[in-house]
């Protein structure tokens, strides 16, 4: 406010300058005795305030050009990272279909005010992919689920795409998960038993912190779907619910000394709502050393991990 404010008075300082020739006409005619020397005082003020490389208008002036400058700057950086984000996200959308109606005001509004400061590629792709996931499946990423995308580094990031690489996960449609949780192979990863994978109790606590997996690190899920459960009817059949892991679908066949529809308890690092959410958009990398550990532990549990073709259920006539 006060650079402003001196603006204006180096404004009226250089007016009476370059105009005071007129000035003093005008003051003449009106009969002012003292004109001339009021012109002439003037006229010196606004010299010197303009010659002068202490004066603090002239600093004022400075500082107000940099503030200027800077506004600019940043609104032109934040519109650049608008576009490359949008500019991907139509790119990752490619010619597919979506549904012919915007996504929700608020939530939009929320994603650009996020999206603005992020300068990074890497983050900018994640971003990109959240918003084409929402053109193309709308209610599939939550406000609080950008919230907590907003707070993400890169190397949180990078650390998360390794748990989503070891992850399990049930879903019964494209928004919404049954159960997705990395498994602890029969250890207990709350003292390091995942540390030979990158998921170490440290690790974990960092992914925790950032509202990504629930604090229980050892939870665990039911998983007799995807060996088989009976469906009810006078000729009995069993359903097997496959599950993802390395964006491949599989399913658990069980061996003689298991049957179909035995409880089965996978423990493990179970990912929070917001965790599964963007577990979706996270590139995979390779897990060879895990996903042989995995499909050991299911072995040893008398259950064969078995890859299918899709997600869907699987109907095999049986009887009980």
């Amino acid at each position: 406010m006060l650079a402003s404010w001196r603006a204006r008075r180096e404004a009226e300082a250089k007016r009476i300058a370059a105009e005071g020739d007129v000035t003093a006409e005008n003051i003449l005619a009106e009969g002012q005795s003292s004109a001339l020397q009021t012109i002439a005082n003037a006229q010196a003020d606004a010299r010197a305030r303009l010659t002068s490389s202490n004066t603090a208008v002239r600093g004022e002036l400075t500082i107000a050009e940099t503030v200027s400058q800077r506004i600019q700057f940043q609104e032109e950086k934040r519109q650049g990272n608008i576009g490359a984000v949008v500019r991907q996200a139509a790119a990752e959308l490619g010619g597919r279909d979506v549904p012919d109606r915007e996504p929700d005001h608020d939530w939009t509004a929320r994603f650009f005010n996020e999206i603005q400061d992020v300068s990074s590629g890497e983050m900018q792709t994640l971003w990109a992919k959240v918003l084409a996931g929402e053109v193309e499946r709308p209610g599939s990423t939550s406000i609080k689920t950008l919230s907590i995308l907003k707070n993400l580094d890169l190397v949180t990031a990078t650390l998360f795409k390794t748990l989503c690489s070891a992850c399990v996960s049930i879903k019964l449609d494209e928004n919404q998960f049954i159960d997705a949780r990395v498994p602890s192979l029969g250890r207990n990863a709350a003292s390091n038993g995942l540390r030979e994978y990158g998921l170490d109790f440290g690790n974990l606590n960092l992914l925790n912190e950032h509202g990504l997996i629930i604090s229980d690190y050892n939870s665990w899920f039911d998983c007799r779907a995807c060996i088989g459960v009976f469906s009810e009817g006078a000729k009995p059949k069993i359903l097997r619910y496959p599950f993802s892991f390395q964006g491949r679908y599989w399913v658990l066949i069980p061996t003689a000394k298991r049957t179909v529809n035995r409880e089965f308890k996978l423990s493990g690092v179970a990912l929070t709502c917001s965790g599964q959410e963007l577990s979706v958009i996270v590139g995979l990398e390779p897990m060879d050393k895990y996903s042989q550990a995995l499909m050991e532990y299911f072995k040893a549990n008398h259950l064969q991990m078995t890859e299918v073709a899709s997600g869907q259920p699987m109907v095999i006539d049986s009887s009980p």
